[in-house]
Protein backbone atom coordinates (compact mmCIF):
# COMPACT_ATOMS: atom_id res chain seq x y z
CA UNK A 1 0.00 0.00 0.00
CA UNK A 2 2.85 2.38 0.83
CA UNK A 3 4.55 1.74 -2.52
CA UNK A 4 1.27 2.37 -4.36
CA UNK A 5 0.79 5.66 -2.49
CA UNK A 6 4.33 6.81 -3.34
CA UNK A 7 3.79 5.99 -7.01
CA UNK A 8 0.50 7.92 -6.96
CA UNK A 9 2.18 10.96 -5.39
CA UNK A 10 4.95 10.89 -8.02
CA UNK A 11 2.42 10.68 -10.86
CA UNK A 12 0.45 13.61 -9.44
CA UNK A 13 3.64 15.67 -9.00
CA UNK A 14 4.70 15.02 -12.60
CA UNK A 15 1.20 15.86 -13.85
CA UNK A 16 1.21 19.16 -11.97
CA UNK A 17 4.67 19.96 -13.37
CA UNK A 18 3.63 19.31 -16.95
CA UNK A 19 0.40 21.27 -16.66
CA UNK A 20 2.09 24.23 -14.91
CA UNK A 21 4.67 24.78 -17.66
CA UNK A 22 3.87 26.60 -20.88
CA UNK A 23 5.54 24.93 -23.86
CA UNK A 24 6.33 26.34 -27.31
CA UNK A 25 8.67 25.62 -30.21
CA UNK A 26 11.77 27.76 -30.68
CA UNK A 27 14.82 28.03 -32.90
CA UNK A 28 18.17 29.48 -31.89
CA UNK A 29 19.97 32.21 -33.85
CA UNK A 30 23.17 32.21 -31.80
CA UNK A 31 24.69 31.26 -28.47
CA UNK A 32 26.55 33.95 -26.47
CA UNK A 33 27.64 31.64 -23.64
CA UNK A 34 26.96 28.27 -22.03
CA UNK A 35 23.68 29.13 -20.32
CA UNK A 36 22.01 31.62 -22.68
CA UNK A 37 20.27 31.41 -26.06
CA UNK A 38 19.35 34.14 -28.52
CA UNK A 39 16.33 33.02 -30.51
CA UNK A 40 15.54 33.82 -34.12
CA UNK A 41 12.82 36.10 -32.72
CA UNK A 42 15.62 37.97 -30.81
CA UNK A 43 14.19 36.77 -27.52
CA UNK A 44 16.89 36.02 -24.92
CA UNK A 45 16.46 32.75 -23.04
CA UNK A 46 18.35 31.98 -19.83
CA UNK A 47 18.50 28.24 -19.14
CA UNK A 48 17.04 27.42 -15.75
CA UNK A 49 18.96 25.47 -13.17
CA UNK A 50 22.49 26.01 -14.47
CA UNK A 51 25.29 28.52 -14.67
CA UNK A 52 28.27 28.50 -17.01
CA UNK A 53 31.68 30.20 -17.07
CA UNK A 54 31.35 33.81 -18.15
CA UNK A 55 32.47 34.93 -21.59
CA UNK A 56 34.34 38.23 -21.49
CA UNK A 57 32.65 41.21 -23.12
CA UNK A 58 34.05 44.53 -24.36
CA UNK A 59 37.63 43.33 -24.09
CA UNK A 60 37.17 41.57 -20.75
CA UNK A 61 38.73 38.19 -20.04
CA UNK A 62 36.87 34.92 -20.39
CA UNK A 63 36.54 32.66 -17.39
CA UNK A 64 38.09 29.22 -17.65
CA UNK A 65 36.14 26.89 -19.95
CA UNK A 66 33.81 29.65 -21.19
CA UNK A 67 34.49 29.07 -24.88
CA UNK A 68 34.21 25.29 -24.62
CA UNK A 69 30.97 25.67 -22.71
CA UNK A 70 29.59 27.96 -25.41
CA UNK A 71 30.57 25.54 -28.17
CA UNK A 72 29.04 22.66 -26.23
CA UNK A 73 25.71 24.46 -26.10
CA UNK A 74 25.96 25.46 -29.77
CA UNK A 75 26.45 21.83 -30.77
CA UNK A 76 23.30 20.88 -28.88
CA UNK A 77 20.89 23.54 -30.08
CA UNK A 78 21.77 24.99 -33.48
CA UNK A 79 19.62 24.14 -36.51
CA UNK A 80 17.06 22.24 -34.44
CA UNK A 81 13.42 22.65 -33.48
CA UNK A 82 13.52 22.94 -29.70
CA UNK A 83 10.86 23.13 -27.00
CA UNK A 84 10.93 25.93 -24.43
CA UNK A 85 8.97 25.39 -21.21
CA UNK A 86 8.40 28.34 -18.90
CA UNK A 87 6.65 28.74 -15.56
CA UNK A 88 4.26 31.34 -14.18
CA UNK A 89 6.97 34.00 -13.81
CA UNK A 90 8.99 33.56 -17.01
CA UNK A 91 11.20 36.68 -16.93
CA UNK A 92 14.11 37.71 -14.74
CA UNK A 93 15.11 41.24 -13.71
CA UNK A 94 17.05 41.68 -16.97
CA UNK A 95 14.06 40.87 -19.16
CA UNK A 96 15.37 37.45 -20.16
CA UNK A 97 12.99 34.51 -20.49
CA UNK A 98 13.70 31.85 -17.86
CA UNK A 99 12.92 28.30 -18.81
CA UNK A 100 13.89 24.74 -19.51
CA UNK A 101 14.77 23.92 -23.11
CA UNK A 102 14.32 20.45 -24.57
CA UNK A 103 15.70 18.66 -27.60
CA UNK A 104 13.30 16.97 -30.07
CA UNK A 105 13.78 13.69 -28.15
CA UNK A 106 12.62 15.48 -24.94
CA UNK A 107 16.05 15.60 -23.30
CA UNK A 108 16.52 18.58 -20.98
CA UNK A 109 19.46 20.67 -22.23
CA UNK A 110 20.28 21.96 -18.73
CA UNK A 111 20.81 18.38 -17.57
CA UNK A 112 22.96 17.52 -20.58
CA UNK A 113 25.18 20.58 -20.16
CA UNK A 114 25.83 19.77 -16.51
CA UNK A 115 26.25 16.04 -17.08
CA UNK A 116 28.95 16.69 -19.70
CA UNK A 117 30.81 19.18 -17.51
CA UNK A 118 30.05 22.24 -19.63
CA UNK A 119 28.12 23.99 -16.84
CA UNK A 120 27.31 23.64 -13.15
CA UNK A 121 24.16 23.42 -11.09
CA UNK A 122 22.67 26.80 -10.13
CA UNK A 123 19.92 26.44 -7.52
CA UNK A 124 17.15 28.98 -7.29
CA UNK A 125 13.89 29.16 -5.36
CA UNK A 126 11.57 29.22 -8.37
CA UNK A 127 12.96 26.04 -9.97
CA UNK A 128 11.14 22.76 -10.19
CA UNK A 129 12.36 20.42 -7.41
CA UNK A 130 12.27 17.26 -9.52
CA UNK A 131 14.29 18.78 -12.37
CA UNK A 132 16.68 20.46 -9.93
CA UNK A 133 17.40 17.10 -8.30
CA UNK A 134 18.16 15.58 -11.69
CA UNK A 135 20.52 18.45 -12.57
CA UNK A 136 22.37 18.04 -9.26
CA UNK A 137 22.64 14.28 -9.85
CA UNK A 138 24.10 15.04 -13.28
CA UNK A 139 26.66 17.34 -11.65
CA UNK A 140 27.69 14.69 -9.14
CA UNK A 141 28.18 12.23 -12.01
CA UNK A 142 30.30 14.74 -13.96
CA UNK A 143 32.43 15.45 -10.88
CA UNK A 144 32.98 11.76 -10.12
CA UNK A 145 33.94 10.98 -13.70
CA UNK A 146 36.09 14.08 -14.19
CA UNK A 147 34.21 15.45 -17.17
CA UNK A 148 34.61 18.85 -18.77
CA UNK A 149 35.62 21.69 -16.47
CA UNK A 150 35.83 19.66 -13.25
CA UNK A 151 39.40 18.25 -13.33
CA UNK A 152 40.93 21.74 -13.44
CA UNK A 153 38.42 23.41 -11.09
CA UNK A 154 38.84 20.75 -8.42
CA UNK A 155 42.65 20.67 -8.65
CA UNK A 156 43.23 24.42 -8.12
CA UNK A 157 44.85 25.70 -4.94
CA UNK A 158 41.50 27.32 -4.12
CA UNK A 159 39.89 23.88 -4.12
CA UNK A 160 41.47 23.16 -0.74
CA UNK A 161 40.14 26.30 0.95
CA UNK A 162 37.27 26.40 3.41
CA UNK A 163 34.02 27.96 2.19
CA UNK A 164 30.93 29.29 3.94
CA UNK A 165 27.58 28.32 2.48
CA UNK A 166 24.23 30.03 2.89
CA UNK A 167 21.57 27.34 3.34
CA UNK A 168 18.89 29.82 2.31
CA UNK A 169 20.36 31.12 -0.94
CA UNK A 170 22.41 27.98 -1.72
CA UNK A 171 25.48 30.13 -2.49
CA UNK A 172 28.95 29.63 -1.08
CA UNK A 173 31.59 32.26 -0.29
CA UNK A 174 35.26 32.51 0.56
CA UNK A 175 35.54 33.19 4.28
CA UNK A 176 36.76 36.75 3.67
CA UNK A 177 33.74 37.69 1.54
CA UNK A 178 31.58 40.39 3.11
CA UNK A 179 28.42 38.68 1.88
CA UNK A 180 29.52 35.42 3.44
CA UNK A 181 30.34 37.06 6.74
CA UNK A 182 26.79 38.40 6.97
CA UNK A 183 25.20 34.93 6.79
CA UNK A 184 23.06 34.27 9.85
CA UNK A 185 24.36 31.47 12.06
CA UNK A 186 21.14 29.51 11.54
CA UNK A 187 21.71 29.56 7.75
CA UNK A 188 25.49 29.07 7.77
CA UNK A 189 27.22 25.83 6.75
CA UNK A 190 30.97 25.31 6.41
CA UNK A 191 32.46 23.30 3.56
CA UNK A 192 36.04 22.02 4.01
CA UNK A 193 36.68 22.10 0.26
CA UNK A 194 35.39 23.40 -3.06
CA UNK A 195 34.41 19.86 -4.01
CA UNK A 196 32.10 19.56 -1.01
CA UNK A 197 30.41 22.89 -1.75
CA UNK A 198 29.64 21.97 -5.36
CA UNK A 199 28.74 18.36 -4.52
CA UNK A 200 26.12 19.50 -2.03
CA UNK A 201 24.47 21.67 -4.68
CA UNK A 202 25.75 25.13 -3.76
CA UNK A 203 26.88 27.64 -6.40
CA UNK A 204 29.67 30.23 -6.03
CA UNK A 205 28.92 33.82 -5.06
CA UNK A 206 29.46 36.03 -8.10
CA UNK A 207 31.39 38.61 -6.05
CA UNK A 208 33.95 36.23 -4.54
CA UNK A 209 33.92 33.34 -7.00
CA UNK A 210 37.11 31.24 -7.03
CA UNK A 211 36.61 30.51 -10.73
CA UNK A 212 39.86 31.17 -12.67
CA UNK A 213 40.23 33.21 -15.84
CA UNK A 214 41.02 31.49 -19.12
CA UNK A 215 44.68 31.19 -20.05
CA UNK A 216 45.59 33.27 -23.09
Amino acid sequence: MRITLKVFICVVALFLLVTSLEARQIRVAWVPDGDTLILTSREVVRLKGIDAPETGYDGGSDQYYARKSTRGLENLVMDKELILKTGQDPQDQYGRTLGYVYLPDDENISIIMVREGFAFYYPHQDQDEVISARILDAQKEAMRKGRGLWPVILSMEEAELTYAGNMRSKRFHVLECGYGQRIAKSNRIIFPSLHDAFYEGYAPCRRCTPWPLAAH
